[in-house]
């Protein structure tokens, strides 16, 4: 019998081969594990060495996809910049440690062009996988010089003031002369009883940014950034006053917002009946017929006069206004002539009246009058309320409800 001695060598070549498959696999899988990790490199942040911060309106950074730190696809980098006439621009720095990574193009090299895309790569020495970012920048096209700045509306929404029983719209939006100490005014009427110290506004505007204070005389330097969320104080003797600015902080446009209600006087009385009902005869005067109330915000700073006075009812065939004053005014004495909000003041009357009124029958007889009191915010500062001036002004605002008085007076009546 022949003995084979094939069959063992070939088994012993088998497992020499298979054990060096083995070691080859376990090597590539070493390989594998020491893969360099790229989320260490990834850029985060993007700044550009020839803007400052508040330069750059708008950024927007997309990661790549990572597996295992290596990266799948290309990041994406947007910014948007304020106008300026700087037509290249350079990275400023990275956040990697620049001895295990490099990225191309160098920082500080003026690669960047706006409106056209770049991509920035990001390559280490011990591996040749790379990690992208197309990188894009826009620039405003408007020059700040010729930026609109300007507020469109101004509204207190019950959303955010939940006192308030519905949304309220600015009154009125006025831009006043260039030569004013400030160039627009805002003017909200609110319900009585309104907490003129706690509203919070929304202001629709065109510009960069708005400041505000409260303080008329307040300096620059007194004004802080405002935000949706910020509640102001409205209640007299402050002023809010909104400064918007262009997108480089070079210009700037003022505002002054006035906040009252409509209807800021009521009479305490609603029949005035002068000297208690009795006889008024001739020359008359009346320092206290009646009281009245001021709901508004701002002060009452000189007497009002009516404005128009109507015969309702009179002896005489052809009636006449017999009244040669009717004013409200300040009650104290302090020496202050100026109605706060929540102090009352007077109505004061003086009578011309003949000494017998002529009608058609003996007796005594009523005259009626309504007396109406038209007022309005003036001023440049703060405002005041004032009587109606005889020559349109930029800084009057006629706001308020007209005021009206009915007034009774009983007197001598005669027939010729």
């Amino acid at each position: 019998m022949k003995t084979n001695y094939k069959t063992p060598a070939i088994l012993l070549l088998l497992i020499g081969l298979l054990h060096l498959s083995c070691t080859s696999n376990d090597d590539d899988i070493n390989e594998d594990t020491n893969t360099i990790n790229f989320e260490t490199a990834q850029l985060f942040s993007f700044v550009l060495s020839e803007v400052d911060a508040f330069e750059i309106e708008e950024t927007s950074i997309k990661q790549p996809t990572m597996i295992n730190g290596t990266p799948q696809n290309k990041g994406e980098i947007t910014l948007k910049l304020a106008y300026t006439t700087t037509t290249a621009f350079s990275l400023l720095e990275v956040p990697f440690d620049s001895s295990e990574f490099t990225i191309s193009p160098a920082v500080g090299e003026k690669s960047i062009i706006p409106g056209q895309t770049i991509t920035y790569t990001i390559t280490s020495k011990d591996s040749s996988v790379s990690l992208q970012y197309d990188v894009l920048v826009t620039i405003e096209d408007l020059d700040p010089v010729n930026e609109p700045l300007t507020i469109s509306n101004f509204s207190f929404l019950k959303a955010n003031n939940p006192s308030l029983d519905n949304d309220i719209s600015a009154n009125e939006i006025r831009s006043l002369s260039f030569l004013s100490k400030h160039q627009g005014t805002i003017v909200m009427i609110v319900p009585r009883g309104t907490d003129f110290s706690d509203l919070k506004p929304t202001i629709e505007y065109s510009g960069s940014s708005i400041t505000y204070h409260t303080d008329i005389n307040g300096a620059q330097d007194d004004y802080t950034p405002f935000s949706q969320e910020t509640s102001l104080d409205f209640k007299y003797p402050n002023l809010v006053q909104l400064k918007v600015y262009n997108s480089d902080q070079s210009r700037y446009v003022e505002y002054h917002v006035i906040v009252d209600v409509k209807d800021p006087i009521s009479f305490d009385e609603t029949d005035i009946i002068l000297n208690d009902g009795d006889i008024v005869s001739r020359i008359n005067i009346f320092n206290n017929v009646t009281t009245f109330t001021h709901h508004g915000n701002y002060p009452i700073t000189s007497s009002l006069s009516a404005t128009k006075v109507t015969v309702i009812s009179s002896p005489e065939e052809e009636p006449k206004d017999y009244y040669t004053t009717i004013r409200l005014q300040d009650v104290s004495d302090d020496g202050d002539d100026a109605i706060y909000s929540g102090e009352q003041g007077k109505l004061f009357v003086q009578t011309g009246f003949p000494g017998n009124f002529i009608g058609d029958f003996d007796g005594i007889g009523k005259y009626t009058i309504e007396a109406t009191f038209e007022f309005s915010a003036l001023g440049q500062s703060i405002p005041f309320v004032g009587a109606h001036r005889s020559v349109a002004n930029e800084h009057e605002f006629k706001i308020y409800d007209p005021l009206k008085a009915e007034i009774q007076a009983n007197v001598f009546v005669l027939t010729e």
